[in-house]
């Protein structure tokens, strides 16, 4: 990944890349510039391995991620624009 970045036109924005959190996945390339977005399914999915050993803070956890996941599902349903989908957000999900 680190080789391809070094080829992309500099005036470019960085790209996002969408990976889980392993540090593998990181590029390590001095000079290589990447915006990380991790993957929120595979940190909920660390939250529901964890429950067992604390359920009522997981339970917060997913029970709030799951009002995002409501949230963005209304948003493609009503096919909102980006920033129209990203004010229903910052109205509905932080609740």
């Amino acid at each position: 990944m680190a080789d391809v970045l070094k080829q992309r036109a500099k005036e470019l924005p960085p790209p996002i890349q969408m990976c889980d959190a392993l540090s593998r996945n990181t590029p390590r390339a001095a000079g290589v510039g990447i915006l990380l977005a991790n993957c929120m399914a595979h940190g909920r999915r660390q939250f529901v391995d964890i429950a067992p050993n604390f359920p009522a803070e997981c339970r917060y956890v997913l029970e709030s991620l799951g009002a995002v996941y409501y949230n963005d599902a209304m948003a493609r349903e009503q096919s909102l624009s980006a920033e129209d989908r990203l004010r229903l957000h910052q109205q509905q999900s932080g609740r």
